[in-house]
Order: structure tokens, then sequence, then C-alpha cells
């Protein structure tokens, strides 16, 4: 019988992992009653217990403690774009495509919320956010031009359009729910994609 027992470079990578993943959540809930702005990093430092150095060695900037890493997200995202029906119409494919980013944010929603109204909170916050959706966008739309091949002239503009419109209806639905309300995420998804679907 064999055992993995993980070294102590993986080790190490797990508490790191584990301390990143602290800090980050109790910075958001800093940043969310105080305001991004307003808030400093030696204040966020004080509240997790650790030097404004330290944190430094977990987050090279406060936007990023803010932001997270979106791109495994965007990877979920492409992994359940792939794995819809070839008979599915390009949009209909890229709405269902967003139910792992319906599941995470049913699994915690309290603090999923919180960390999209800090990510949604400044100017600054806001252009970031939809330049790594830029980059989920060029993940996704080749996907989605093999859905139009033979269907468009131009099935590489046609896919670019789609998937950024299909973003921009995640993003005005993550910012209703994030602002609170009775509607679930799904729901406020349907209405953003439905909405576009009308025209």
């Amino acid at each position: 019988m064999t055992t993995n027992v993980p070294d102590r470079g993986d080790l190490r990578e797990i508490g790191k992992r584990a301390m990143r993943a602290e800090i980050a959540q109790r910075a958001v809930a800093l940043l969310d009653e105080r305001g991004f702005d307003e808030t400093t990093v030696e204040e966020i430092a004080a509240a997790v217990g650790i030097s404004p150095r330290s944190f430094f060695r977990y987050f090279p900037t406060k936007e990023d403690v803010a932001l997270g890493d979106l791109m495994p997200m965007g990877r979920l995202v492409e992994e359940a774009l792939l794995a819809r029906p070839d008979d599915e119409s390009a949009w209909g494919a890229l709405r269902a495509a967003m139910a792992p980013l319906e599941r995470i944010a049913e699994s915690d929603t309290e603090n999923v919320r919180r960390s999209s109204r800090v990510a949604l909170s400044t100017a600054g916050l806001r252009a970031r956010n939809i330049e790594r959706h830029t980059a989920w966008a060029a993940i996704l739309a080749p996907i989605v031009a093999r859905r139009l091949t033979g269907k468009k002239e131009h099935p590489s503009m046609a896919a670019d359009a789609i998937t950024q419109s299909a973003l921009a209806c995640m993003y005005v639905a993550t910012a209703a729910w994030a602002a609170g309300g009775e509607q679930s995420y799904s729901s406020l998804l349907d209405e953003a994609f439905e909405s576009v679907a009308q025209l």
C-alpha cells in the first residue's frame, strides 16, 4: 500500500493558497464596509494580523486582492461551452455555459456578492474587470466561431460580437445581483440574455 504524502514544497504552496484566501476574504469584507479608495493596505494588513510587507508577498497591489484571479472562472465557462450540444444556438450555448458561475454564486452567496460589489465599486476596478473579461472573450469566441462556420460571412467577427454581448449581459446581471434584492443570479442572467435575444 502506498500513500501520497505531499512534500514540503507542496505543503508550502497549500499553506500559501490558504493564507491568500483568508487575506482576500477579510480584505474584501473591509473594502466593502469602508470603501475601496478609503481603505489602505496598512488597514487591511492590520485587520488580517500581518504586516503590510507580508501583504505584498501575497498580493502585488490592493486591486489584486479586490479582484482576485478571474481566469480560472473563465476556464470553467470555456469547459461548459465546449460541452454544449452542437445543434444549440451560439447564444443559447453561451447562456448555458454560465452555469458554473451560477453555482459559485449560489454556493457562497454573501461572500461572492460582496466580492462582486467591491470589484464594481470604482472606475479603476471596473476597467480592470472588463479587461479580464476581454481575456475570457479570447478563449470563448473561437468556440463560438466554430458554431457559426457556414452560417455567417465573417464567422470570426460575428463570434466576437456575440461573445462580447454575452459577457456584457453577464456584467450587467452581476452588477444588479451584487447590488442586492430578491432575484437570484440565475434569473438576472436569464433576464439580461433574453433582453438581447429579443432585439
